[in-house]
């Protein structure tokens, strides 16, 4: 019995750790890097 629910919630944090990484991969880092980029734009548009 505790096994099955050790290997559940292990499951779901595997589960949990793959959905992270592809939502950081694909969504997250994207808009990430357009705001960085736009930042970057700001900066050097406002320092000439």
């Amino acid at each position: 019995m505790r096994e099955t629910a050790l290997g559940i919630i292990f499951f779901l944090f595997i589960l949990c750790f793959i959905a992270i990484v592809i939502e950081e991969t694909f969504l997250g880092g994207r808009k990430k890097r357009r705001l960085l980029r736009e930042a970057r734009e700001k900066q050097h548009s406002s320092s000439n």
